[in-house]
């Protein structure tokens, strides 16, 4: 049986956030997006944040705050405050975007 993209990221989502509370954010809310929540959040970063993505920039997530979900938010502000977090939010975040890419 093949995976679907909304497991995959589902599955992705998860490691996030286990990676992420090992680093002392206490709850992301990643774990309880249903699938369809999973994708629509990836197509959403792709389509609004590609840019950010790919130049790694933290500023345009906070720009369009007022649209951005609360969980998300609080994710970019603490990776944002610890450096040594950087390169592996920036690569979770194109492959969650990649995934969706892939397939449009």
């Amino acid at each position: 049986m093949s995976q679907t993209i909304g497991s995959f990221l589902s599955e992705k989502a998860y490691n996030m956030s286990a990676w992420l509370r090992s680093e002392g954010l206490a709850t992301t809310g990643l774990t309880d997006l249903q699938e369809v929540q999973m994708v629509a959040l990836a197509q959403m970063l792709r389509d609004q944040f590609a840019d950010a993505i790919e130049t790694r920039s933290f500023e345009p997530f906070f720009a369009d705050k007022e649209n951005m979900p609360l969980d998300v938010l609080k994710v970019v502000e603490h990776v944002q405050k610890h450096t040594h977090m950087h390169d592996k939010f920036w690569r979770y975040l194109k492959l969650f975007s990649d995934t969706v890419g892939e397939h449009e």
